[in-house]
């Protein structure tokens, strides 16, 4: 018959201990991991729609290219799906000095690693920026 020492006890508290904690910081882990992600996604987004504004700004530029430039810039992060706007919507009609806005909206759910499972009380990611028309002289 086999006596039991104080550190068979202190194995299986051990056990226990983890068991209950494991999950726990598992959840924490994800959520730092979801944070991190949806951050540099945030980033990226003010990025293009700064590099969208650049564009933007130019005398001869046109609503296309602009959305052609800022897709470039978030097919880094392989994003497919984000709505691009400039406001006026035609900068062919926009006078040289008139401020220009490009805004980027990205659905959180469409660049989350875990769709649905942590609510941020928001339901997409948005970034503008603007600059002044450029005119030609």
């Amino acid at each position: 018959m086999r006596r039991f020492i104080a550190s068979d006890f202190r194995r299986g508290t051990a056990a226990v201990e983890f068991a209950l904690i494991a999950p726990l910081m598992m959840i924490f882990t994800f959520g730092l991991v979801e944070i991190g992600r949806l951050s540099l996604v945030k980033q990226t987004a003010m990025h293009a729609s700064r590099e969208g504004a650049r564009i933007a700004a130019r005398p001869n530029s046109d609503s296309d290219q602009v959305i052609e430039r800022v897709t470039e810039e978030l097919s880094v992060l392989q994003i497919d799906d984000a709505i691009i706007e400039t406001v006026p919507e035609s900068l062919e009609d926009a006078d040289p000095g008139t401020p220009i806005a490009v805004r980027v909206r990205i659905d959180i759910d469409s660049v989350s690693w875990v769709p649905g499972y942590f609510h941020f009380g928001q339901s997409e990611i948005f970034a503008e920026s603007s600059m002044r028309r450029e005119s030609t002289n």
